[in-house]
């Protein structure tokens, strides 16, 4: 009866083992993390050394055929993923050649899974071992043993030391990936719970901008507050090799914040430090320990601004409020939100958070709620050039800026500029503004679109913004069976259902299957708590596009009458005309919505063409006046 080998099962390369059984790959005998995909991908390039794998081969095996641009991604990132876990570069490899366009070669030297190698002695050729050599053999047995006891003891006595888990997490290099999992309010008070939120998501902006570090999103992260799964689970969902983890406590003016730095493979404590200080210097704090964080990850810090001033704790606490309001998500709590933020720079004058805060809750009001963008916009965009000013290292003050010059403004290139300062120095981290494509999609690239956006839903995976901006860019660049498939995840999230029944909709609009668009755009409207003006505005359109003129005039006496109560968008109004066939009225409308600088204007990549008014000089006007391609 045979017996199974265990090391039938390896195939060694260099010093790395892989263990095809358990799917392990070890060096020197130490497992060495590997994401799932980047395991399989290995294990096809060792069971054909020194040949090509051709990408469609990949693509065949690992990825499902429907979903062309995510394997394109998702190949790229397990490619770099394995060559970090190998210690291997892609300019001069020594294991995992590129052959551009086509795929890839294992070409370093293989050990095939090995056969039970036990010979039976040659009775003619073996010979005694003579009573000398049989000594010499078992003292040099004993000494082993010794030496083997030896080692042990010293090797306890390290990792009792600390010295070992040190090793255990920087054996495979510098960290590249992290998660700041949310901090525990320990202060006992739920009134609390912002504070800690508001040191948690200041070090994940901090930290995002240490350089060759991979920062997983506060959205994503706040998906596991209060969670009970451990951390190598976590790592696992999220694709990262540490976490930070910690607690804040909070007595009066006083504040105490422990940090711990996480092995996400082994569960084991890399480092950790408790920071005492005042309250008023809780922004140099905060700094101070992603700087430490960074230093034990391996990594140089980011460079801190020149001075961040003491604060005032009343103003760090009417921001706590603010933000607080603001992330409720409902317009009549971002009004709230507007007066603690002027009541924290009234307070400190000096506070740049608070203004980039302001701005970005002024820029809500463009989405929906009564006001209209003149009355919004020139103190969003205000509050945001004071953020900047300020701090030009607060990531959140230029995004803030971007978007207005985007969608306001209509200042494109002084816009993408403001997004690209943003993104360097968040690291794509933060929530992902939809606005920040635009400029991309407005000029026709649509790949580059597509990969940033891929890029920001890599790092926001449990983002439901992300995941809708990702289907904006399919649509946009004209991919539309690419887009349901990613709307269709977002609608599984469970998170903000109208908006996704609502992109559907416009989906199928671009898709000219109106019954299909109606159905999502009726499911929107009917959801609770739905910004309902632009989904009617597209519902009256799909209508009167489906030959239903009575339900889409419908619409338009809902919308001209909820417009004379306070503002609603023109530029929907002259779509459903334009839709329609008359002409006047949508000139009107749409002459109305350029002096009410609309945000449709900005997005027009995500509305149907104008028809009936398209040659039209008074329409043509105001296009070059926006600056639209369209």
């Amino acid at each position: 009866m045979g017996v199974d080998n265990p090391a039938s099962h390896v195939i060694r390369f260099g010093v790395f083992e892989l263990d095809t059984a358990s799917g392990e790959l070890r060096r020197h005998g130490l497992k060495i993390r590997l994401p799932e995909q980047s395991l399989q991908v290995l294990r096809l390039l060792l069971s054909r050394p020194g040949e090509l794998v051709t990408r469609e081969e990949l693509q065949r095996a690992l990825w499902n055929t429907e979903t062309f641009v995510d394997f394109e991604v998702g190949l790229n990132s397990a490619i770099r993923r394995l060559r970090e876990a190998l210690d291997d570069s892609a300019e001069n490899p020594r294991f995992v050649e590129t052959l551009p366009r086509r795929g890839y070669r294992f070409i370093a030297s293989v050990n095939s899974p090995a056969v039970d190698q036990t010979v039976e002695p040659d009775p003619v050729t073996t010979t005694p071992m003579s009573s000398a050599a049989r000594s010499r053999w078992v003292a040099g047995g004993l000494l082993l043993v010794v030496l083997i006891g030896m080692s042990t003891v010293v090797l306890y006595r390290l990792e009792r030391s600390g010295f070992g888990r040190l090793r255990a997490g920087t054996a495979a290099g510098p960290i590249r990936s992290m998660v700041v999992l949310p901090f525990a309010n320990l202060t006992g008070d739920e009134a609390q719970e912002s504070f800690a939120d508001a040191v948690t998501d200041a070090l994940t902006t901090h930290l995002a901008q240490v350089d060759g570090l991979d920062v997983i999103s506060g959205t994503s992260a706040r998906q596991y507050k209060r969670t009970t799964k451990r951390v190598p689970a976590i790592g696992d969902e999220l694709n990262v090799d540490a976490a930070l983890a910690g607690t804040v406590m909070r007595s009066g003016d006083r504040v105490s914040i422990n940090a711990q730095l996480i092995d996400a493979a082994t569960d084991r404590h890399l480092w950790a430090r408790n920071y005492d200080g005042a309250l008023s210097g809780i922004l140099t704090l905060q700094r101070l320990i992603a700087s430490d964080v960074a230093a034990a990850a391996g990594r140089t810090p980011a460079a801190s601004a020149a001075h961040r001033p003491g604060i005032d704790p009343q103003a760090y606490e009417s921001y706590l409020k603010g933000t607080r309001e603001a992330g409720s998500g409902r317009f009549d709590r971002f009004r709230i939100a507007v007066a603690y933020f002027d009541e924290a720079v009234a307070r400190q004058p000096d506070f740049a958070e608070a203004y980039a805060a302001l701005a970005q809750t002024q820029i809500q009001f463009l989405f929906g709620g009564p006001l209209s963008p003149r009355q919004t916009m020139p103190k969003a965009e205000a509050a945001a050039r004071k953020a900047v000013e300020l701090d030009d290292t607060l990531a959140a003050g230029h995004r803030a800026l971007g978007t207005v010059l985007t969608l306001f403004s209509w200042k494109w290139e002084e816009g993408e500029k403001a997004f690209e300062r943003a993104a360097e120095l968040s690291g794509g981290s933060e929530e992902p503004s939809g606005a920040a494509n635009l400029s991309l999609i407005r000029r026709g690239r649509f790949a580059d679109a597509l990969a940033a956006a891929q890029r920001v839903r890599w790092r926001n995976p449990l983002s439901f913004n992300a995941q809708v901006n990702l289907a904006t860019a399919y649509r946009a660049a004209g991919q539309h069976d690419h887009a349901l498939v990613e709307l269709r995840r977002a609608l599984a999230m469970h998170r903000d259902k109208g908006r996704a029944h609502f992109q559907l909709g416009v989906t199928y609009v671009a898709m000219r299957r109106s019954d299909d668009a109606i159905r999502e755009l009726e499911a929107a409207v009917g959801l609770p708590r739905q910004l309902s003006s632009r989904i009617e505005t597209y519902l009256g359109y799909a209508y009167a596009v489906a030959g239903r003129p009575k339900d889409a005039r419908r619409i338009l006496d809902t919308l001209e009458s909820r417009r004379r109560e306070h503002y609603v968008s023109s530029f929907g109004i002259a779509l459903i005309h334009d839709a329609l066939g008359e002409k006047d009225p949508a000139l009107a409308a749409i002459e109305r919505a350029y002096q009410d600088r609309a945000v449709e204007f900005a997005q027009m990549s995500q509305f149907p063409a104008f028809t009936t008014i398209a040659s039209e000089p008074r329409f043509q006007a105001v296009l070059r006046q926006v600056g639209s391609p369209r």
